[in-house]
């Protein structure tokens, strides 16, 4: 009863629903605003004020020194003090999962670190003399380190914020903890072992900041996705939590109970955010690190999931298992500042200071660097390691105080803790899915979860090529009876115009439309981890293949079927199912060398560009524009791979070859008109020759005896190791490519943080 009632109004505290009942409330809330604005500004949500010493005006001292004497204040009143109840400090607003004794939730905001310290001794990482090259791959950054002789340690129940002057640096160390990056100096040590990348990767769940989410799928639908994919670590698996009860906790947890059956792309950015949170939440580890978790999130948004994150290190109320959450943030307000364990302050690549976020302002103070009077902290010392370039003296000046900071730290900074004796184990890993199964996933996502979606895109290109069918058939309507005796040209531009004109918006369609439509989600998916490259380009072609070949049968059937070329044989229709068997595999050979440039080409606008004039040069090449005589001898070779120059000289042998003329001979005879003369006193009609094939093969130099033509053979086989070819190039292009496309991500990284 009480979900229930929490879901029919989930602003109204439940107290008020047992006092005067369940009031409905005609006012809507907007919905470009996230659900914990709309609960922070339901009208059950009032102004509460605590009193406090009048004694003790807070005002006149500086923020230094009320930090200093902040074990002594209670932080549940605090928040209180001159603004509304947010969501994350009531009671009723916290989902059932996260309610805990009153003695718990009372402590929710005092200081637990020192208490941290001796309740949650692992995990415990730490991180010695860090050195870290730019992810850029010029040489001119390769001269530099990006970070130099970072240091920190962090233990289980405790969440650090990394504040950097660039985004690139707070990314780097990120991806370093994660084991994705290589340091070049340093050592690593988790629970007292050093530790290589490749044993940390599979230990930490990486929330990046990119949130290029599969638009189509809903809340449920991504969090099964990923789930299916990376199974959560084993330590609590003697309990046997299902997977959907997992997903409904952590949907109730973060706030997105009443989005989860909206769309991604219907969402808020707030919501996106925390979706990308519970994709890795999900995994249970024992170590988390995010990268710009509250990007583009309101106050309200931020401060409740720091709080959650922070209630996530400690484990959840009333549980004992620590653990370490890191994540890089823009310097927050006071309040959210009050909830972090450390700080690691950075600037230039050096650290500024690295420790526990009570002793921050006590150590700059100390270094004669106060923070002023109603000055927020994290913005004032953000801003004191900032280099200011507005002019040369200003850069000189910063850049000096940024160097002595630095090096002041250096010398001032204390070693590292005693690990002691390491546990049994490391943490536990998580769990990926084999090729196969991610394979499954992959599959069940495209037919079931984007289902809808999916019909639409393809059903819009089955329209268009019918559509493109329909037009080619009617201008070529009827071509036997239309050019009896072989006079026009009509066979070869039909064959021409269905090979190499009329195919270009289905072939954009089928390539750089789909590619640009997922391209974001599945670069996001690759960097997260959920499946391998060379599994997605199989699965991702054998799945559109199949579809493709039935647009291209629409393509394909009602044009020729009105030309009336099939008509080779009186006694059998051998000549249609042989042409549209050749046709299907010409098409997807012409849609693979497009999908393969697309791959190769990193910019999509100059694969296009590329791959249009290179398909351009083979069209051409084929023997219909231009001549195979006029071509000079150093372009020849261009039709040994022209899939069009082999296919067109072997159907129109076909087409014109002796028996397929006989064929004709009842239709020639009823539409020849040939000229008449005058022969003594009446006026004859001369016998219409028969149509001779060879002289046309002739003519355009498709005999093969002319030596003009490449000796193609077999076209299907041709083709078919054509295609087979070009795959494997796809692939390569594909798993190569994003390694390259991230490092281009990152070059947007830069001064992000600056004041």
């Amino acid at each position: 009863m009480q979900n229930m009632y929490q879901r029919a109004s989930p602003g109204l505290p439940l107290a008020a629903m047992h006092q005067g009942g369940i009031k409905q409330h005609n006012t809507q809330w907007n919905r470009n605003k996230s659900i914990s604005e709309a609960n922070l500004l339901a009208s059950e949500y009032q102004r509460s004020y605590h009193t406090i010493d009048p004694s003790r005006d807070l005002r006149r001292n500086s923020v230094a020194d009320f930090v200093h004497n902040h074990d002594m204040v209670d932080h549940g009143i605090m928040p209180h003090i001159g603004r509304p109840t947010s969501k994350t400090e009531s009671h009723f607003s916290l989902p059932a999962s996260r309610r805990g004794p009153p003695s718990v939730l009372r402590t929710d905001y005092l200081s637990q670190d020192d208490a941290s310290e001796t309740t949650f001794m692992y995990p415990h990482l730490q991180v010695h003399g860090l050195g870290v090259l730019p992810s850029s791959t010029s040489c001119k950054s390769r001269h530099h380190l990006l970070l130099n002789e970072i240091s920190f340690e962090i233990r289980g129940g405790e969440i650090m914020a990394i504040i950097s002057t660039s985004e690139e640096e707070g990314t780097a160390l990120l991806d370093v903890v994660a084991g994705l990056q290589k340091p070049v100096l340093g050592t690593i040590i988790l629970n007292g072992r050093k530790v290589e990348s490749h044993t940390l990767k599979p230990r930490v769940a990486y929330v990046q900041s990119d949130l290029n989410l599969c638009k189509d799928m809903t809340v449920v639908q991504t969090l099964r996705f990923h789930y299916d994919l990376r199974k959560p670590t084993d330590k609590l698996g003697y309990l046997k939590i299902e997977a959907m009860d997992r997903i409904n906790v952590i949907i109730e947890d973060l706030g997105l109970e009443q989005v989860r059956d909206t769309k991604v792309s219907s969402m808020t950015i707030s919501e996106r955010r925390r979706l990308n949170v519970a994709c890795h939440l999900i995994l249970d580890t024992d170590i988390v690190v995010l990268d710009q978790p509250t990007k583009g999130m309101d106050i309200f948004d931020t401060f409740f999931l720091v709080e959650y994150l922070k209630q996530w290190a400690n484990g959840g109320a009333g549980s004992s298992l620590g653990r370490i959450v890191v994540l890089t943030i823009h310097p927050p307000t006071y309040e959210i500042f009050t909830m972090l364990s450390r700080i690691l302050l950075v600037s230039s690549g050096r650290t500024m200071y690295s420790g526990k976020r009570k002793h921050m302002l006590p150590y700059f103070a100390l270094v004669e660097y106060p923070c002023p009077s109603f000055k927020n902290p994290s913005d004032y010392y953000l801003d004191l390691v900032t280099l200011d370039d507005l002019s040369a003296e200003a850069m000189l000046e910063s850049s000096q105080r940024i160097e002595q900071l630095a090096e002041i730290f250096r010398q001032k900074q204390q070693p590292l803790s005693d690990p002691g004796p390491p546990p049994s184990s490391l943490p536990m890993c998580m769990r990926h899915s084999n090729c196969c199964a991610a394979a499954f996933i992959l599959f069940t996502k495209s037919i079931i979860y984007t289902q809808s979606a999916t019909f639409l895109n393809w059903l819009t290109v089955i329209i268009l090529s019918a559509s493109l069918s329909l037009i080619l058939g009617t201008i070529f309507w009827d071509i036997p009876s239309s050019d009896s005796q072989l006079i026009l040209n009509d066979r070869q531009g039909y064959h021409y115009s269905v090979m190499c004109l009329v195919n270009w918006p289905l072939l954009l369609a089928l390539t750089i439309v789909e590619l640009r439509r997922n391209r974001k989600v599945v670069e996001r998916d690759i960097n997260d981890g959920l499946y391998g490259r060379i599994t997605y380009i199989v699965t991702k072609s054998i799945i559109n293949l199949f579809p493709s070949l039935f647009v291209w049968l629409i393509y394909v059937v009602p044009s020729y079927s009105m030309s009336g070329l099939y008509m080779q044989d009186s006694n059998s229709y051998d000549g249609f199912y042989i042409y549209i068997g050749l046709m299907l595999l010409y098409l997807s050979c012409i849609q693979m060398v497009l999908t393969a440039f697309i791959y190769l080409v990193p910019l999509n606008n100059v694969a296009t560009i590329l791959c249009g004039v290179f398909l351009s040069a083979l069209f051409i090449i084929a023997g219909y524009v231009l001549h195979l005589r006029d071509l000079p001898i150093y372009t020849q070779w261009i039709q040994n791979i022209s899939p069009a120059g082999w296919l067109i000289p072997y159907l129109l042998n076909r087409e014109l070859s002796q028996e397929a003329i006989l064929s004709l001979q009842s239709t020639i005879s009823t539409v020849c008109r040939n000229k008449q003369i005058q022969h003594q006193d009446i006026i004859v009609q001369l016998p219409c020759p028969p149509p001779n094939g060879t002289n046309i093969l002739k003519t355009f130099g498709f005999l093969k005896t002319d030596n003009l033509t490449f000796d193609y053979g077999d076209p299907a086989i041709a083709m078919g190791v054509f295609y087979c070819i070009l795959f494997i190039v796809a692939c390569f292009s594909f798993t190569i490519q994003y390694g390259r496309r991230k490092n281009y991500q990152q070059k947007g990284k830069n001064n992000a943080n600056t004041p």
